[in-house]
């Protein structure tokens, strides 16, 4: 009996630490990085930031260019362009509740653009 009480036991406890992890959420402000080159920012938490400045932007038009804009809570703000036609596939794959991530040289042109969608970012709000 002694056995099976500790058996439930371990079972529930192993049942509450695995649901300690369930529903992960992320809700990073916006980072930017002008030195070395690099924005990572999220729609819904740019979006949902209580300060004014947190903003992320991207776009593409019909000549096959992209550009991405990212500002940080202090207001530094960061942007690259694009012709690259896979990056600009990977702008217009974005949602509005998208992770993106994107680094950029000296000269403001894109070298690599990541989007991301997962249930542990924060959606935006209205």
């Amino acid at each position: 009996m002694k056995k099976t009480g500790m058996m439930w036991g371990l079972c529930i406890a192993m049942g509450l630490s695995t649901a300690s992890f369930a529903g992960a959420k992320d809700s990073s402000p916006v980072y930017v990085d002008p030195v070395n080159g690099v924005a990572i920012a999220n729609m819904g938490a740019a979006r949902n930031s209580p300060d004014t400045n947190m903003n992320l932007y991207c776009h593409t038009n019909s000549y096959n260019y992209g550009y991405c804009s990212a500002t940080d809570a202090s207001g530094t703000t960061v942007s690259c362009m694009t012709s690259n036609a896979s990056m600009v596939a990977v702008i217009r794959s974005m949602t509005s509740d998208a992770a993106v991530l994107f680094y950029f040289d000296s000269t403001g042109t894109c070298t690599d653009i990541m989007v991301g969608t997962g249930s542990h970012h924060e959606p935006k709000a209205p």
